[in-house]
Parts: structure tokens; sequence; C-alpha cells
């Protein structure tokens, strides 16, 4: 009886589990992608006309927590974000070349801390901003405890003092967020100015512990384990084995455009290349 009964726990622990990851995966979206790149490259990101006048909403900004300050360029969508970083001296994440950050974002307060309650192997980061000696709770990322590659993967889930700040209301607050919600909420009626709608996938090449990683990610998330890919509802994660690697390498980031356009073939920078096709694009990095 007692064999049947440790069973059974058994049983329902994993199933509740497994209940609570795709919970979390069907509120979570693709938010951001970051990269640290060569500063020759972060120099000229935006030089050319057609990249920051038609297709991404372009911005530099410093930014202050209270462990780190770190200024990017940023590709802004209209439901995401590419992120762009220069090497620097900090060492922290994000600071060294080839960094690599894929980041979703929490469409309901309380997430993360019910993924984090059934799971041992993830871990809560909170991130406070800091300005004119004035601090106040940011976000939470959810992140895996173990990890030894320069790949990221975490989960942001915005505080409550945030979203009051942009405009939520203590009602809305306790709501599940879509992306859409947010931004009416956020950023009232306003048609984005731009045609970089969304993030489609990435390819990154892996070496065996990159590899590792990505199978953590899928076990740990719930996502879609596949021989070249993960797949995280809309998302896709794709990936080479290459043995020889000594880290991850980001190849592409695919993007979907809000509208259809013209073929292009740009050279963002004399390492970064830019394609458009219809309604998506795709950033190589050479």
């Amino acid at each position: 009886m007692k064999n049947v009964i440790s069973f059974l726990l058994a049983v329902y622990l994993t199933s509740t589990s497994v209940m609570g990851q795709s919970k979390a995966k069907s509120n979570i979206d693709c938010n951001t992608i970051f990269v640290c790149i060569k500063q020759e490259d972060y120099t000229t990101l935006f030089k050319n006309s057609f990249v920051k006048d038609t297709l991404f909403f372009c911005k530099e900004n410093t930014t202050k927590t209270t462990t780190d300050a770190y200024s990017g360029k940023y590709f802004m969508g209209e439901f995401a974000t590419l992120e762009f970083l220069q090497p620097s001296k900090n060492n922290k994440f994000g600071d060294h070349l080839n960094d690599i950050g894929i980041e979703f974002k929490s469409r309901k307060i309380g997430l993360l801390d019910s993924i984090k309650n059934i799971n041992a192997k993830v871990e809560i980061e909170k991130v406070y901003l800091e300005s004119d000696a004035k601090k106040h709770l940011w976000y939470d990322a959810l992140k895996l405890k173990e990890n030894k590659t320069n790949l990221e993967f975490s989960i942001l889930e915005y505080s409550a003092e945030e979203l009051k700040m942009l405009g939520f209301t203590d009602d809305e607050i306790k709501k599940t967020i879509s992306p859409t919600d947010f931004n009416t909420i956020a950023y009232g009626n306003h048609k984005y100015p731009r045609k970089f709608k969304s993030i489609k996938s990435v390819t990154l090449e892996v070496n065996e512990i990159g590899l590792n990683y990505l199978k953590q990610l899928a076990s740990n998330f719930d996502f879609s384990f596949n021989k070249n890919y993960i797949q995280c509802i809309d998302f896709r994660i794709y990936y080479k084995v290459k043995k020889k690697n000594d880290k991850t390498v980001l190849k592409t980031i695919e993007i979907n455009l809000t509208e259809s356009l013209p073929k292009k073939n740009i050279n963002i920078t004399s390492n970064i290349k830019l394609l458009v096709s219809n309604k998506t694009a795709q950033i190589e990095f050479l």
C-alpha cells in the first residue's frame, strides 16, 4: 500500500508540474533578443535610412539599476525589441562579445512565482531601477539556476509599481495582459510608426554544452524539443551543433513585419546583413 501511495503521489506531482508549465507557456511572449556585438558594428547600426526610418523605431538608451549600468541601441517593434550592446569592462552578463539573451514577458503578475513553486531548478532575480538616489522594483526575471553558456533565457514580469507608472489601474494589473492590451494601456491608441511587428525565430550554433542548455530550457519550460529546433507557441529557436565552437553563436534573427515589403538586401554594418522578403525580414550575423 505504501508503494501504491508513493506512486500516486509521484503521478500527482508530475501532472501538477506539467499543468503548471503548460499554463506558463500559454501566458508568455517572446519580447526581447539582445546580443553583444563588436564596437565598430554598434557604432554604425543606425546609419542606414531604411533601417531607422522605415523598418525599426531606433533608440539609444542608458539604463541604471542597483547592480549595473549599461547603454544599448534598440530596434523597437510593435510587440518586441532587438537590443544591441557593445563589450564593456563591467563584467556583467551582456558585457562580453557574443553574449546572447532571449527574454520572454509574462502576461500576468504571479506567473513566475507559480513556476518557481513547482520547479527547484529555477530562480527569480529582482531588478531595481535607480534614479536620483531613488529606486523601484522594475521587474522580476526567472532563469535556470545552472547555466555555463553565453546564452541566457529568462522570463520577465513587470512589477505592480512599474505597471502603475505606465498607466495601469489596480484592476488591470490583476488581469492577464496580452501584448495588444499592454500597448493600448501604456501607449494609448497611437499607431506604431514602423514595420517591425514581432520576433519569429532565431538561429544558433551550439556546442555540446550549449545543446544541453537548450534541452534544459525545453524540459523546464515545457517547450517542444525537436531535432533542429525548439518551439514555444509562435517563437522558434533553430540550432545547429558545432562541436568545435567554444561558445554559442547567434547566426540569424527572423522578424515578422506589419505589412508586406519589396525584397531588399542591406548591409547594416560590415558584419550584419538585413534581408527583407514580403512579411518577414532576417538579420544575419556574419
